[in-house]
C-alpha cells in the first residue's frame, strides 16, 4: 500500500487563468504577425525573409530548413495556436486548434533535430541545442488525442537524450517525468542524465498504473501543487511557459492509464478545473492551412517531410 503523499505547498502568487490568457494575448499581438508573415513568405515563395541579428539588415534566405530559421516562427505560432485553443475551450474547435499547435511544435522539433544529427560530422562535437521542453508538447499531444504524434515524438526525445543532444538534460525534472511516464508504460529504459527528482512525482511514477484511483487522486493533488510552484523564477521553471496553467503531465498520465484500460481519478485541484485540462477524444492531428503549406514547401524545395525525417533518424 502506498503511503500518504508528501504535502507540497501551492504557489500563493499564481496568476488567475484569465490574467494568464490576457498576458499571452499581449505576447501574441507583438510576436505573431511578423512570424506569420515569415511563414507565409516561405510557404508562398520558398524564401525566408528576416532581419539579421548581426547586420540589422533584411536578408532573404532560400532553403532555410537547415539554418534553424524556420524553428522560431514555427515555435511561436505553435504557442499561439495553443493559447487560441485555451481561449475557446471547451468548444469542439479547441481540440483541432490544440492539435495543430502540437504539429507546429513537432515540425520545429524535427527540423532542429535534423541540425543536431548533422552538426557532429561538420564540427566534431554535439551542438546540444535540443530542448527538453518538447516533452510538455508530447504531454499535450496525449491530452488532445493525437496518439500517433506521441508514439513517434516521445521515442525521438528519448533518443535525443541518449545521444547527448539536449542542452537542459540535467534540468526541468517534470519534463523528464512526462517522458519517464511514457517509458514506464512502454517498458523502455530512460537515460539517467542527472535531472531533478521530486518526491511526489517519484511516488506517482511508481503507482502510475494502480487501480486505486482514490489514492492516486490524493497524490495528483500534490503533483498539481508542484506544477504551480514550478512556474516561478525561484525554482527550475519547468512550467514557466504556455503550460503554466495546463497539466500536461497529468494529461500524459491519464492517457496512458486509459490505454491500459484503467479508470482515472477526479483530482480536486484548480489546475484540473480549467476547460482545457481534460482528455479530448482520440483523433489524428491535422495541420492548419498555413502549416500544411509550409509542409508542402519543405517537400517541394528541400525534399523534407516529417515522416521522412523520422525514418532517417530511426535509421541513423
Amino acid at each position: 500500500m502506498q503511503p500518504q503523499p508528501p504535502q507540497v505547498a501551492a504557489r500563493k502568487s499564481w496568476e488567475k487563468p484569465e490574467t494568464h490568457l490576457v498576458n499571452e494575448a499581449s505576447y501574441q499581438a507583438i510576436h505573431v504577425p511578423g512570424n506569420t508573415c515569415e511563414l507565409e513568405n516561405y510557404a508562398d515563395a520558398g524564401v525566408f525573409v528576416h532581419t539579421s541579428l548581426i547586420t540589422g539588415s533584411e536578408e532573404t534566405v532560400t532553403h532555410p530548413a537547415r539554418s534553424a530559421l524556420l524553428h522560431s516562427p514555427l515555435f511561436i505560432i505553435g504557442n499561439s495556436r495553443f493559447i487560441d485553443a485555451c481561449r475557446v475551450a471547451p468548444a469542439a474547435e479547441a481540440q483541432s486548434c490544440a492539435a495543430a499547435a502540437v504539429l507546429y511544435r513537432e515540425t520545429a522539433s524535427v527540423l532542429r533535430y535534423l541540425i543536431e544529427t548533422e552538426f557532429p560530422a561538420k564540427f566534431g562535437r554535439n551542438r546540444r541545442g535540443y530542448s527538453i521542453d518538447n516533452a510538455g508538447w508530447i504531454g499535450l499531444a496525449a491530452g488532445v488525442g493525437a496518439l500517433e504524434v506521441v508514439e513517434r515524438w516521445a521515442p525521438l526525445m528519448v533518443q535525443a537524450l541518449e545521444r547527448d543532444y539536449v542542452l537542459a538534460a540535467k534540468y526541468e525534472g517534470m519534463n523528464h517525468f512526462i517522458l519517464r511516464l511514457w517509458c514506464a508504460a512502454r517498458g523502455r529504459d530512460y537515460p539517467q542524465t542527472g535531472f531533478p527528482r521530486y518526491d511526489v512525482a517519484e511516488g506517482v511514477l511508481a503507482m502510475w498504473d494502480t487501480p486505486d484511483t482514490e489514492m492516486l487522486g490524493q497524490w495528483l493533488v500534490q503533483l498539481c501543487n508542484l506544477h504551480t510552484t514550478l512556474t516561478g523564477s525561484a525554482d527550475f521553471m519547468d512550467f514557466a511557459n504556455q503550460f503554466s496553467h495546463c497539466p500536461v503531465e497529468v494529461m500524459m498520465l491519464f492517457r496512458l492509464r486509459e490505454q491500459r484500460g484503467l479508470s482515472n481519478p477526479e483530482v480536486d485541484h484548480p489546475l484540473m478545473k480549467f476547460p482545457w485540462s481534460r482528455l479530448w477524444p482520440v483523433r489524428p492531428a491535422q495541420p492548419d492551412d498555413l502549416l500544411a503549406r509550409v509542409h508542402r514547401r519543405l517537400e517541394q524545395d528541400e525534399g523534407i517531410t516529417v515522416a521522412g525525417l523520422y525514418q532517417q533518424f530511426a535509421a541513423g
